[in-house]
């Protein structure tokens, strides 16, 4: 028996024949599906269902201008899915900033036109013996210690920065690089509850405001942190950050009808929680809330600030010898969201 989200891939297959071929000669086409059913991703699924034509709006926004370099894009966006989803989402932010993006650079993934910026996109993912996101269990995002989820999450954050850094060395050599900042965008599926967990692990990755040198494993292995603390890092300029580019950002953006509702954090002033729980009629949300930009003091080639002037990006601007400058939303900075379907059972 067919379930509801096959039977959409299916009808959206039939609503289209346009093929890889033509990707470069027409707008994005991310909604057809390109390979068969059983290959599709749970969240991309998600985003075929009935009651996402708003997200899928928005998604195809994201993506005007975007350019397909391989021609793999589409086909990995419904394979793989987070990692698609947050290029589109750095790119609309790019376009929102008003940063040009030049695509006749294979890599890497964003060169600005007329900036000395480079920006490589990656995503934390759970470990191989963990639970993925899209198969929460209750166990996994309900839990008395946060501890234990911010280490893993740090863990997770290391193992994607790490890679992103080693990745320079390729780089690095392109004359088009020279003098350019280079900033990693990392966004964060590494724990089943990512999305609760803010930005606390990635302040302890870079900045290790606690003095721990390190966390450890399960298996004891350590893992540093304080990574931004000296300048063996030095060719990384910053971090980009969210976790909260996520599914619930289209739908916090789009015009979907629906009971939904959305719960909140924003942090005022960097201390006061601001809770809501509104339905979306109610509900406000810019497209940036909720980015990060992590600077790193040694860097080579430092962040122009500037170039990330807007309220929906938290800055961490740090300093050698330890201190840190937090920029704040006027309105709170969005923390946390998560997003309710409300179905109403008839008598």
């Amino acid at each position: 028996m067919l379930t509801a989200e096959r039977s959409f891939a299916i009808f959206y297959r039939l609503l289209s024949h346009r093929t890889a071929n033509n990707s470069h000669a027409m707008a994005l086409d991310l909604i057809t599906p390109v390979t068969s059913d059983d290959r599709l991703h749970p969240n991309f699924l998600r985003t075929l269902d009935a009651g996402a034509s708003g997200v899928r709006a928005v998604l195809q926004g994201w993506a005007d201008g975007f350019v397909d370099r391989d021609g793999k894009f589409v086909h990995e966006f419904q394979t793989t899915y987070n990692s698609g989803f947050w290029e589109l989402y750095l790119f609309a932010v790019l376009k929102e900033l008003g940063i040009d993006v030049d695509f006749s650079h294979a890599a890497p993934d964003f060169v600005a036109r007329d900036l000395p910026l480079v920006i490589e996109a990656t995503i934390a993912s759970h470990a191989h013996d963990d639970v993925p996101e899209w198969e929460k269990t209750l166990a996994g995002i309900t839990h008395d210690q946060l501890g234990p989820a911010y280490v893993q999450s740090i863990i997770r954050l290391s193992n994607a920065l790490l890679g992103k850094s080693k990745r320079y060395d390729s780089y690095s050599a392109k004359p088009f690089m020279a003098g350019r900042s280079y900033i990693i965008a990392i966004s964060n599926y590494g724990t089943q509850d990512f999305y609760m967990l803010g930005d606390v692990a990635m302040q302890r990755l870079l900045y290790d405001q606690y003095e721990e040198k390190q966390v450890l494993k399960s298996n004891g292995a350590p893992v540093a942190v304080g990574l931004f603390r000296s300048d063996a890092f030095k060719h990384i300029s910053g971090i980009l950050y969210s976790t909260t580019a996520t599914f619930g950002k289209a739908r916090a953006l789009g015009n979907d009808e629906g009971d939904f509702v959305f719960q909140a954090v924003r942090i005022r002033n960097n201390l006061e929680p601001v809770r809501i729980i509104a339905q979306k009629k109610d509900y406000k949300e810019s497209l940036i809330d909720g980015l990060r930009l992590f600077t790193n003091p040694f860097a080579e080639h430092p962040v122009d600030l500037n170039w990330f002037d807007d309220p929906g990006v938290r800055i961490f601007a740090a300093e050698k010898d330890g201190g840190l400058s937090i920029s704040c939303h006027p309105d709170g900075d969005l923390y946390a969201r998560q997003v309710h379907n409300l179905i109403r059972r008839s008598r």
